[in-house]
């Protein structure tokens, strides 16, 4: 009997905020794309958490789905695909950024059972296609369910059989199911990128606050240039947010991959006298010092 109340329960995972997430990391961070798409407000945000509440959670996926960092695990509930087909309901409408990896996984039809798809659902399902085309993809097609068939009794058999075997599968225990990168959009499509980082030089004072807090690893030196890997961008804004001069911009944009070079200078510093990167040819201060009230200690003394 244990055993199989072990099983059972491992059928069923609460959603659970892992480490990766920006609020636990980064104390300047304002995302809040979880707590946008949960309609039931069971995410709560503080200057310094975000906690789930698991009595209001119907674990319907849409946090899970929407992080970009995919900090989020757990498995969405909401959704049902069988035989390469997501079934439409009105209870949710999904994301793009959702059909674009369902159609990596194998995902070739939308199937409507009734008249006609909702509004949201036709919105969402036309921009789909649109990047889908932009990414050199087969669009998504939309099915409707077909007239019920009668079966002989070897076909009602065969399709028992079947089902029961659709059946086992839905049932094996979730930890077998769960994947942390699942709803990670560059690990389906590495050849191309969705966003690109833009670097405004004049603002730059090359702190690296960026390097830092970057999970991602978009941000890397090398060969006296700063490279920029926008196909690692997943759009957190980690970068933005913890940027204290606002010289960061993230725009959504479809294209192939490709890696930005920004030269930058290697200066010596008039007050410390330490070696530091800068873009502005003409710069003698570190951003250590540049920054330091004229009243403080040298943090180097």
């Amino acid at each position: 009997m244990s055993l199989l109340m072990n099983w059972l329960e491992s059928l069923h995972i609460d959603p659970n905020i892992t480490n990766k997430c920006s609020r636990r990391r980064n104390r300047r961070s304002t995302c809040s794309i979880c707590s946008e798409v949960c309609n039931k407000g069971s995410l709560s945000l503080t200057e310094e958490a975000i906690e789930i509440n698991l009595e209001t959670c119907t674990s319907c996926g849409e946090c899970m789905i929407a992080c970009p960092l995919s900090a989020i695990e757990g498995i969405p509930t909401s959704r049902e695909i069988n035989s390469g087909c997501l079934i439409y309901s009105d209870c949710y409408t999904p994301s793009v950024k959702e059909l674009l990896i369902y159609k990596k996984r194998g995902l070739a039809h939308i199937r409507v059972n009734t008249s006609r798809l909702n509004e949201n659902w036709e919105q969402t399902i036309n921009e789909a296609n649109h990047q889908l085309t932009l990414l050199g993809q087969p669009v998504l097609e939309i099915v409707r369910k077909s007239e019920e068939k009668t079966f002989s009794r070897r076909g009602l058999f065969s399709s028992l059989q079947k089902e029961g075997k659709q059946l086992a599968k839905s049932m094996t225990p979730a930890s077998w199911k769960m994947n942390a990168n699942d709803w990670v959009l560059r690990h389906y499509y590495p050849d191309d990128q969705f966003y690109t980082v833009d670097i405004d030089k004049d603002k730059c004072t090359f702190c690296q606050a960026c390097f830092s807090f970057c999970a991602q690893a978009v941000f890397q030196v090398e060969n006296e240039s700063l490279q920029i890997e926008h196909q690692n961008c997943v759009n957190c804004r980690d970068c933005y947010d913890i940027c204290p001069e606002e010289a960061i911009q993230i725009k959504p944009e479809i294209k192939k991959k490709e890696n930005s070079q920004l030269g930058f200078h290697i200066g010596e510093c008039r007050d410390c006298g330490r070696a530091f990167h800068t873009f502005q040819e003409d710069k003698r201060t570190c951003p250590v010092c540049f920054n330091r009230d004229s009243g403080w200690l040298s943090p180097f003394e």
